[in-house]
C-alpha cells in the first residue's frame, strides 16, 4: 500500500491562492464564537492551545483555536489562478518537489539509527490537511496545518543550505482514526528518525503509544495536556502545559509581591479549584523557612448566581498592592463582573493588579479599558517580537513565497522544523537525550525543553526518570498602552 502524501509541486503557490482566497471572510473571525452548549466549554482535557478563541470542530470532534487576523483584510487583492498550471492540493501522489530541489536524501529504513547525526535522516510531518474533504476548496479546518506546514517548508530550505539532507514525508491524518491506524501498518511511519505531529487527542495517544514502541521522537506542537504520555522519553511536548503556565505566573509575581497580598480566584467548580493547586505547589517551592505561607483563595459559586454579589472587601489591605490571579476563562460573566468590581475599589484608592488568561481578549464584553487600568497580566505560549531582525527576514521570505503575512502556525511550524531539523543532524536519532541542554531562542518564543514526572513521590528514588519532555518556557504579557507586551 502506498502512503498517502500531500503533493510537494508548486505547494508554495498553491498556499499563497489559498490564502488570499480564505483571507477574506477572515472578518468573522474577529468575534468569538457564539456562547452555546459547545463553544464556551472549556475543560482541563480540552485544552489544546492555551491562547485563542476555542471553537467546536464538528470536523475533528475537538476544540481548535481561531486565531485573528493580524492584517487589514481590506488590501487583500484576490487573484485567481489557474488550475492547469497551479494544480491543487491532492493525495495519492508522489512527492516531486517543484522550483526548489526536491526534500530528499535520507537513508530509507531510518537514516539515523542514533549516535552523532549526520546531517541526514527521515522525517514525518502529520497533519490533518483534509485534503479528501467533499467541499469545494480548502476547508477552513486545514488552513492552520496549512500556515503550519509553510512555515515548516521554509525551514527546510534553510536547513538544506546548511547542509542537511532530509527525506520529508507529508501525511494527512484527515483527523481520522482509522486513516493514522492505516499509516502506522503501511510501514512508512516506523521509518522516521522524527514524526511532527499530530492534533487530534486521540490520534496523539495512539501516536505516543507507537513512538514509544519503536523508540521514535514524536513531537507534538499543540497539544497542552499533561499525562497523555507515561514513561515515553520520546514525547516531547512542544506546548507548555497548563501548570507550566501557572508556575509561570507564580514566579512572576513572587519576585515583586508577597504570599499574603496574592489572592486566587475562580469559579466553585472541581476542574477550576484544581488549578489552584499549581500556584500554591509553585509558591511553596520558592517559600523558604519552616512556616510556609499561601496564598489567599476566593471561591465564587457559580449555580444560580449573577455575580453581583463577589465581595473582595476583605482581602483588600491598606497601603498594599493586592495582586488577583484569575485562572478562569469559561465564564465571560463572572470574569466581567470579579474586574467590575476590582474597577470600583481601585477608583477609591485601593493598589490592585490582576494576573488573568490571554483567552480574556476575546471576550466580547469586556471593555479594554479593564485591562489597561487594572495593570492585567497573561501568560502565553508565544510573543513574536514584530522589531526581531530575524523576525522581519522571515515575514519577507514568507510574502515573498506565499504572497500572504505569516500567522502564528506558521511560526511554529518554521521553528519546529528548523529546531528539530538542526537536533536531528547534530546528534541523530537519539537527539531528545541533548534537548534538556539545548535550549533556544526561536521566532515565536523559546524553546526551553525539561524532564517532566508525573508521579514525582512514585518515581523518587530513580532519579533519572521521567515521563516526557516539554517545553516549559511561558511568556508573561502586560495589557499596556492597549495591547500585549513582554511585562519585563
Amino acid at each position: 500500500m502506498r502512503k498517502r502524501t500531500i503533493s510537494l509541486q508548486r505547494l508554495n503557490i498553491v498556499i499563497a491562492a489559498v490564502f488570499l482566497a480564505l483571507a477574506l471572510p477572515a472578518c468573522g473571525w474577529l468575534k468569538p464564537a457564539a456562547d452555546s452548549s459547545k463553544d464556551k466549554v472549556y475543560k482541563d482535557e480540552d485544552l489544546g492551545d492555551i491562547q485563542g478563541t476555542k471553537v467546536y470542530d464538528p470536523e475533528t470532534g475537538t476544540y481548535r483555536t481561531v486565531h485573528e487576523v493580524n492584517e487589514d483584510v481590506d488590501t487583500v487583492a484576490w487573484k485567481v489562478l489557474p488550475a492547469e498550471k497551479y494544480p491543487p492540493i491532492k493525495t495519492d501522489s508522489p512527492m516531486t518537489g517543484g522550483t526548489k530541489p526536491p526534500v530528499t536524501g535520507g537513508n530509507t529504513g531510518g537514516g539515523t539509527t542514533g549516535g552523532a547525526g549526520n546531517g541526514t535522516g527521515d522525517i514525518s510531518i502529520l497533519l490533518p490537511f483534509l485534503a479528501n474533504a467533499s467541499s469545494s476548496g480548502v476547508p477552513d479546518n486545514s488552513l492552520w496545518a496549512l500556515n503550519f506546514y509553510a512555515g515548516a517548508r521554509l525551514a527546510y530550505d534553510d536547513l538544506e543550505e546548511d547542509g542537511a539532507k532530509f527525506n520529508v514525508s507529508i501525511m494527512d491524518s484527515e483527523a481520522s482514526t482509522s486513516k493514522v491506524n492505516s499509516l502506522l501498518k503501511s510501514g512508512d511511519l516506523p521509518k522516521s528518525d522524527l514524526i511532527i505531529g499530530p492534533y487530534k487527542r486521540e490520534i496523539v495517544d495512539m501516536m505516543q503509544a507507537f513512538s514509544k514502541k519503536n523508540k521514535v521522537p514524536l513531537v507534538v506542537p499543540y497539544t497542552a495536556q499533561m499525562g497523555m504520555a507515561e514513561d515515553n522519553p520520546f514525547y516531547i511536548q512542544v506546548n507548555p502545559s497548563l501548570k507550566a503556565h501557572c508556575e509561570a505566573m507564580t514566579k512572576h509575581i513572587r519576585r515583586t509581591y508577597q504570599p499574603e497580598n496574592v489572592v486566587l480566584v475562580a469559579l466553585d467548580k472541581p476542574e477550576e479549584k484544581a488549578r489552584f493547586k499549581y500556584f500554591q505547589d509553585a509558591n511553596t517551592l520558592i517559600e523558604k523557612g519552616s512556616t510556609i505561607k499561601k496564598f489567599q483563595e476566593l471561591l465564587v459559586p457559580e449555580s444560580g448566581s449573577n455575580f453581583q454579589t463577589i465581595d473582595v472587601t476583605k482581602y483588600l489591605k491598606p497601603n498594599k498592592t493586592t495582586v488577583f490571579v484569575v485562572p478562569s476563562w469559561s465564564n465571560q460573566t463572572f470574569i466581567y463582573s470579579l474586574l467590575r468590581q476590582l474597577m470600583t475599589k481601585q477608583s477609591e484608592g485601593e493598589d490592585i493588579v490582576v494576573y488573568g488568561m490571554s483567552m480574556w481578549l476575546d471576550f466580547e464584553q469586556i471593555d479594554f479599558e479593564y485591562y489597561e487600568k487594572l495593570g492585567l497580566h497573561v501568560s502565553s505560549a508565544s510573543y513574536v517580537d514584530k522589531n526581531d531582525e530575524r523576525v522581519k527576514q522571515f515575514k519577507k521570505k514568507f510574502f515573498n513565497s506565499y504572497g500572504s503575512v505569516p500567522d502564528e502556525e506558521a511560526f511554529l511550524g518554521y521553528d519546529v522544523m528548523l529546531y528539530f531539523g538542526k537536533m536531528l543532524a547534530k546528534h541523530g536519532k537519539d537527539f531528545a537525550k541533548h534537548l534538556d541542554v539545548s535550549p533556544s531562542d526561536v521566532l515565536h518564543g523559546r524553546f526551553e525543553f525539561n524532564p517532566v514526572v508525573l508521579n514525582p513521590e512514585k518515581h523518587k528514588e530513580n532519579l533519572k526518570y521521567f515521563d516526557q519532555l516539554e517545553n516549559t518556557y511561558v511568556h508573561i504579557l502586560k495589557f499596556k498602552y492597549f495591547h500585549l507586551q513582554p511585562a519585563d
